[in-house]
């Protein structure tokens, strides 16, 4: 697989003599697209060799995670299984009647359940319930994964320069751990949370990858610095109108596509980081697209009217 690289001539770039670049893991696959096309090969290489054994996994109603795992399911014939965060509404989203279609068994527990996801004994309780299932943990972030994920710089293309800086979305943190561990020198990796939380609490989830993953590198990972995490200013998945605008922008006037929930948080904070200065000019940045763009079927007239609400320059 080679994952495309595009250049993106955006004026506020231009201006400031930085190159951006844009890249394409969302061209993956048209279901499991993105970091998920990495993230869930070792469970589904796992499971194919248990194909009795159902997959069962965890996210919200609109989890990009839980929707390509249930398209993998029903491409390789394995029973697929959710835990859904919240009731279950009177009628399903776009992403959860894709889940529904493709055969997985969706399960809606309340938020008080669904914050035990990690613990020994729920995980037990599952099993109990359910019978002899494979766990997927949240966001497919197992110690494997963050392996899968460091592949991705083998696979980029090589029609473009490798970036001096990325900058990546950190969910649950697998994508994010396996590229800072294995890569190249040159590139400065940039961390944006997806999440509300601090930079020390984001960076303490990364160490956490690496510990489970017996990455003896730690240390040496620490030493090269390669890597800058930020706090993350807003919570999960909320969309202020600016950043709506930002979005609907984006894709109307650039054609550039872009999930509110990571990859548009991530533009906005390299666009103001290039605006203060942090990036020299020649410099080229690349900006990690990990797919989820089919979330915005649920979403996209509330984008819409949000982006309408604000008035303002916006950071293009």
């Amino acid at each position: 697989m080679i994952v495309p690289i595009e250049k993106l001539n955006l004026p506020l770039w231009q201006t400031f003599g930085v190159e951006l670049y844009i890249i394409r893991l969302d061209q993956t696959h048209p279901h499991i697209s993105g970091n998920k096309w990495f993230k869930l090969q070792p469970a589904l290489e796992r499971a194919k060799k248990h194909p009795n054994q159902p997959l069962l996994s965890f996210g919200g109603a609109f989890s990009n995670h839980l929707h390509a795992l249930a398209y993998a399911g029903f491409l390789h014939g394995l029973s697929t299984m959710a835990i859904i965060r919240g009731e279950q509404p009177k009628s399903l989203n776009p992403t959860l009647q894709d889940m529904k279609n493709w055969g997985m068994q969706l399960h809606f527990v309340s938020r008080a359940e669904y914050a035990q996801r990690y613990r020994v004994d729920y995980l037990d309780h599952l099993r109990q319930r359910f019978g002899d299932v494979q766990i997927i943990p949240e966001g497919g972030s197992s110690s494997e994964a963050v392996n899968a994920c460091g592949e991705i710089w083998k696979h980029l293309s090589k029609d473009q320069p490798l970036p001096d800086y990325l900058g990546c979305a950190l969910g649950t943190g697998a994508t994010v751990a396996g590229l800072i561990a294995n890569r190249p020198l040159q590139t400065q990796v940039i961390v944006v949370p997806a999440l509300k939380i601090s930079a020390l609490e984001a960076t303490q989830m990364l160490h956490q990858h690496w510990q489970a993953n017996h990455a003896d590198r730690t240390d040496q990972i620490e030493l090269k610095e390669g890597f800058t995490v930020f706090d993350g200013e807003l919570p999960y998945a909320r969309v202020t109108p600016m950043m709506a605008a930002l979005w609907q922008r984006l894709s109307t006037c650039y054609g550039i596509d872009l999930d509110p929930v990571y990859t548009l948080r991530v533009y906005h904070r390299l666009s103001r980081l290039l605006q203060q200065g942090h990036f020299p000019a020649g410099s080229k940045v690349a900006l990690l697209h990990t797919g989820g763009l089919q979330g915005i079927r649920g979403c996209q007239q509330q984008l819409q009217q949000r982006s309408a609400a604000y008035i303002g320059p916006l950071p293009i």
